[in-house]
């Protein structure tokens, strides 16, 4: 045998250390009440996913027109995302599992342009099976260390949902339970082995003239304990009612799976248009709307679960926005919603990713307006995302951490967290992914006081920059949550006459104090408030 060289030696470390980074990835995960965890240490593992469409009418993942597989694996970890929520209809692997993606291509009404560029970046892609396929996609995850969450989508591929596609409840016309328990049964077994898949979702979005409870508690129980007896090392994650919304009924009665051990998560969707008056970002005072919100759509409705002697976690599998910017809903639904995911320190996953598909209800090469990236899958489409998301895709909540808790003042408009500029004293939006400044509060007209320092926050005055004061102790230090949603922090001016609240300046990332913006039940009050709107975030990490 030869003697190996420096260099030779140097590779093989190299490859070893490789191996072992690869390998220490804190998998399989597992539960604890409410957060998801690493199940041999008990650390937290956060999900920050993004939705990588694979249940359409080619029944193969988007994107392979735009790019080479590896080329969109690595956006996904380069862009901050840890998970990829990976969609496939049932059919896929229940009747066209041995099928060559070329075949299903070329049944399609798509262009042979579309039908070119797959092939010159992707032409592997067209003699493997649609299963090989799916799984070389779950392959190319793997190798990048991004975690997989199989998501069983729909039964007939196509665009997901309404309430009259078939495709939405047990017993419509493409949702046969029988082969829905097949597919599912498949899934978690042959991905087995597969080491970063570390959850099967149960069905997305249950809806339609037919749903009840009855059948709810019956399937969803069938289908966790099929998942969980194929493959019991993933998660099991459990849709409600209504397109995710909904799952006031446990509150009267459990769903009862202690067999599957510490692997039951719930999941939850939320858009502008969820609910009743989907209109109402727009034509209701924002306070209100976004106090509603939250209290009934979402603690009320689901929330609720990750408290309680049955807590377990809410996965938020669906949110996203218009990030071209020009949908005023969603331009108002999403600062209020951030707020709230970021307090909580939700796991999540966008809708979506990709910025195109190959067809979409009859519409050739249509643009996702929801997705992180443009069409050409390199670019973000809302050029501040990464602002906006800084925070959300951190962990600031941990389970087992030592540490005692502070706060972050996040201001969700911006996505930017407050540092105190040490030269001026001055408070300013900045970076949450650097030093900003932590805080203690305790409610009800304290200080809010700085951890660095014996210093708090202090108003000079209606316009004036906030600064950081030893004078804490004054009514100008006094700060209180004065709105529905708890997102006004108020204190008085000099006179003690007016509240006056935080507020982004509009010309710099300065924070000043104005009079508060529509903090009452005034429904004439149209005014949007949001530049004033500042999150304290609990947190016990560092």
């Amino acid at each position: 045998m030869k003697m190996l060289t420096k260099s030779s030696l140097l590779l093989l470390l190299c490859y070893l250390l490789g191996s072992l980074i690869s390998s220490s990835n804190g998998l399989p995960l597992s539960t604890n009440k409410r957060w998801i965890v690493d199940e041999a240490t008990g650390k937290r593992v956060k999900l920050v996913c993004a939705h990588w469409v694979g249940h359409l009418s080619p029944m193969v993942v988007e994107g392979l027109d735009k790019l080479p597989l590896n080329d969109i694996v690595d956006q996904f970890h380069d862009k901050g995302f840890n998970c990829v929520r990976l969609s496939y209809s049932t059919y896929l692997f229940t009747r066209y599992a041995n099928q060559t993606v070329a075949k299903t291509l070329s049944g399609l009404d798509l262009p042979e342009a579309t039908k070119s560029a797959i092939a010159k970046h992707n032409p592997w892609v067209l003699n493997r099976t649609h299963l090989e396929a799916y799984e070389t996609v779950v392959d190319a995850l793997d190798k990048k260390g991004v975690m997989t969450i199989i998501d069983n989508h729909v039964s007939f591929p196509n665009w997901c949902c309404d309430n009259a596609d078939g495709n939405g409840f047990f017993g419509d016309r493409h949702f046969d339970p029988d082969e829905w328990l097949r597919g599912l049964a498949f899934v978690a077994g042959h991905f087995k082995e597969k080491s970063h898949v570390i959850a099967v979702d149960l069905r997305n979005e249950l809806r339609g003239a037919r749903q009840n409870k009855h059948d709810w508690y019956d399937y969803v129980r069938k289908g966790a304990r099929t998942i969980h007896k194929a493959n019991p090392k993933v998660l099991v994650i459990v849709s409600g009612l209504n397109f995710d919304s909904d799952f006031t009924f446990l509150k009267k009665k459990g769903l009862d799976l202690d067999d599957l051990g510490h692997k039951l998560v719930y999941e939850m969707h939320l858009y502008s248009f969820t609910g009743p008056a989907q209109d109402r970002w727009t034509i209701q005072p924002l306070n209100r709307i976004c106090a509603d919100t939250i209290e009934s759509l979402v603690n009320g409705q689901s929330a609720f679960l990750m408290s309680g002697e049955n807590a377990a976690p809410l996965f938020v599998s669906e949110f996203g926005y218009d990030m071209r910017g020009l949908t005023p809903s969603d331009n108002n639904f999403v600062p209020c919603f951030t707020a709230y995911a970021a307090a909580a320190d939700l796991d999540w996953s966008l809708w979506a990713f990709g910025g195109s598909y190959y067809e979409r209800q009859g519409q050739i090469g249509v643009e996702e307006a929801y997705a992180v990236l443009d069409d050409t899958w390199k670019n973000y489409r809302d050029p501040n995302f990464t602002d906006k998301f800084q925070l959300l895709q951190r962990m600031v909540q941990d389970p087992s951490s030592n540490t005692g808790k502070s706060h972050i003042l996040f201001h969700p408009l911006s996505g930017g967290c407050v540092h105190v500029n040490k030269e001026t004293n001055k408070l300013e939006i900045g970076s949450c992914n650097e030093n900003y400044s932590r805080w203690s509060y305790e409610g009800d007209g304290s200080p809010i006081r700085s951890l660095e320092s014996n210093v708090c926050l202090k108003t000079t005055g209606e316009g004036h920059s906030v600064r950081v004061s030893r004078d804490c102790l004054s009514e100008q230090s006094s700060w209180k949550q004065v709105s529905a949603t708890g997102l006004h922090l108020a204190t008085r001016d000099q006179i003690g006459r007016h509240n006056l609240c935080l507020q982004k300046d509009s010309n710099s990332s300065n924070i000043i104090t104005s009079k508060c913006i529509c903090i009452g039940n005034d429904s004439k009050c149209m005014d949007n408030p949001q530049s004033q709107w500042f999150q304290l975030v609990p947190t016990n990490v560092h």
